[in-house]
């Protein structure tokens, strides 16, 4: 048991050295280890996870195509200019309703340059509303019926 957590460890360590797409393969030569070396019974896959995964990427990519996500940011962009002078409360208003209604926070991306050019104008420090509306993004994605 001890060798056996010793290996994943080592699978895990080596992998990190060599970045992330390393970690995976690497960790899936741990895998492969164990399973043969040791004959450990490999697990089913999470199957119901991949699924709801691919279903919120294929939204999301719809919604980018057809103009969707365009339309929120531009809603979004339009409420922040109107009350710049709120843009620290708004502005993580804005993500959280992003992140909640396309289920990913890669949204925030678009909105966050905005945000920026808004509160310099104002002569707000942009770290403070860009800082709350990242974590409001990230309470957003506990709240989004899409993501798993």
């Amino acid at each position: 048991m001890i060798i056996q957590l010793l290996i994943v460890l080592l699978a895990l360590y080596v992998g990190s050295r060599y970045g992330s797409l390393a970690l995976g393969a690497i960790s899936g030569i741990g895998l492969v280890i164990l399973v043969l070396g040791f004959g450990l019974k490999p697990g089913t896959p999470p199957t119901d996870v991949i699924y709801i995964i691919i279903a919120a990427v294929t939204c999301a990519g719809m919604m980018q195509a057809s103009g969707g996500m365009d339309w929120l940011i531009q809603i979004a962009e339009r409420l922040l200019r109107k009350h710049p002078d709120h843009i620290t409360f708004y502005a993580p208003l804005c993500t959280f309703f992003l992140t909640v209604l396309v289920g990913t926070g890669h949204v925030v991306y678009t909105l966050m340059p905005i945000i920026c050019d808004i509160s310099l104008k104002k002569g707000i420090r942009p770290e403070r509303p860009c800082g709350i509306a990242s974590v409001a993004s990230q309470v957003g994605i506990t709240c989004s019926p899409i993501a798993a």
